[in-house]
C-alpha cells in the first residue's frame, strides 16, 4: 500500500507522524489526499472512526493490524460478514461476477494460501503459544499433505449442503431444511 499521504501530511504540518499515529482519510476518499483532508490518528481513534461509520471493511483492516481482544475479534468476524453481505446486496462481490467453476478455483486456491501462510486458524497454529492461550492444539504438527487431505474431507462432508437459521438466529448447514421455521441463509430476515 501506498502511503503517499504520509509523507502528504509530514510535509504539510512540518513534523514525522508519531510512530504511534496513522493517517484517517475524513472524506473517505483514499484519492483525496490534500492535507485538509488528512488526519492524524492512534489506531484505536481510526477503529472508533470507522465503527461509528458502519465502514465493515475499514474495521476489518484496522482489527487485522491490532493485537486483538477477544471481543475484537467477534467484532472482526461481525465486520468481515457485514461487509460481504452489504457487498453482495449493491451486486459488488467479486463472486457474483464469476462463474460457478471459476469460484471453485479461486476458492480452493484460497485454502491453499491460508496453509502456506499460516494465516487464520493456520496462524494460531503455528505459534504454539497462541495455540495455547486460545485452547487450540491445533494441527501444527500435521504435514502440508495431511492438512490438505483434511481440508479435501470437509469439502465433501460439506458439499451440497446450505446454511439454515432459525429465528432466534441459531444456524445449521444441511443438506435439509432442519424444521419448518428455518430458513436459508446465514441470516433470518422476516
Amino acid at each position: 500500500m501506498s502511503k503517499k499521504y504520509v509523507k502528504i501530511w509530514q510535509d504539510y504540518h512540518g513534523k514525522k507522524l508519531p510512530a504511534n499515529m496513522e493517517i484517517h482519510h475524513i472524506d473517505g476518499n483514499h484519492q483525496n489526499n490534500q492535507p485538509e483532508n488528512l488526519l492524524a490518528v492512534t489506531i484505536n481513534e481510526h477503529l472508533i472512526i470507522h465503527n461509528n461509520q458502519n465502514d465493515y471493511g475499514a474495521v476489518q483492516a484496522i482489527l487485522m493490524r491490532l493485537q486483538r481482544t477477544d471481543e475484537q475479534n467477534q467484532l472482526i468476524r461481525e465486520c468481515a460478514s457485514k461487509h460481504q453481505k452489504l457487498l453482495i446486496q449493491k451486486g459488488e462481490h467479486n463472486f457474483q461476477k464469476l462463474s460457478k467453476q471459476e469460484r471453485s478455483l479461486i476458492s480452493k486456491e484460497a485454502a491453499l494460501k491460508t496453509v502456506e501462510l499460516k494465516i487464520g486458524i493456520h496462524a494460531i497454529n503455528a505459534n504454539p503459544e497462541l495455540a495455547k492461550q486460545n485452547g487450540k492444539n491445533a494441527r501444527q504438527k500435521l504435514s502440508r499433505d495431511k492438512e490438505l487431505k483434511m481440508m479435501k474431507v470437509w469439502h465433501e462432508k460439506v458439499k451440497g449442503s446450505k446454511w439454515w437459521v432459525n429465528p432466534s438466529g441459531e444456524r445449521k448447514r444441511s443438506k435439509n431444511k432442519p424444521g419448518e421455521d428455518w430458513k436459508e441463509g446465514m441470516y433470518y430476515e422476516s
